[in-house]
């Protein structure tokens, strides 16, 4: 193979991983969102978690949201039409701050995993995510920080 023939090569590989990682994260199971933080709550749409397409509409897993004031995000799972929880995405070892992978959260600094209610699943952790209480109505869910 010729240098000028490698580089195309190349240059095309790199095309299509950037259109592959792109077309993965289209499909991701949740999203993140900006949010404030009034009267020591958070106040998030239901909306967040729709997503509608040509067959209809379905609904994301969870959502990401870091609001002003907060130093760790806050990750809301939804596990039924008004069944919501919510976790700050700090790990309980040292303080790292988590990363979501579907229903488990990983800290990077020492391998410690979660489960989707705070329950660790792999230490060196041993005590659970903060939570917190979450409350909803027909249009919005409420995340109490106290």
């Amino acid at each position: 193979m010729e240098r000028k023939d490698f580089i195309l090569s190349c240059g095309y590989a790199c095309l299509g991983i950037l259109g592959f990682s792109s077309l993965l994260q289209s499909c991701s199971l949740g999203s993140f969102v900006l949010s404030q933080v009034e009267e020591n709550r958070l106040t998030l749409s239901k909306s967040f978690f729709v997503m509608t397409n040509t067959k209809g509409t379905t609904y994301k897993k969870y959502i990401i949201t870091k609001a002003e004031g907060i130093q760790y995000p806050i990750v809301i799972y939804r596990k039924a039409e008004d069944n919501y929880n919510a976790l700050l995405l700090r790990c309980s070892h040292q303080g790292a701050e988590l990363t979501v992978n579907g229903d488990v959260m990983t800290c990077s600094a020492h391998g410690s995993e979660f489960g989707i209610h705070g329950d660790v699943l792999q230490g060196p952790a041993e005590d659970r995510l903060r939570s917190f209480a979450v409350q909803s109505d027909a249009q919005n869910i409420y995340i109490h920080l106290t």
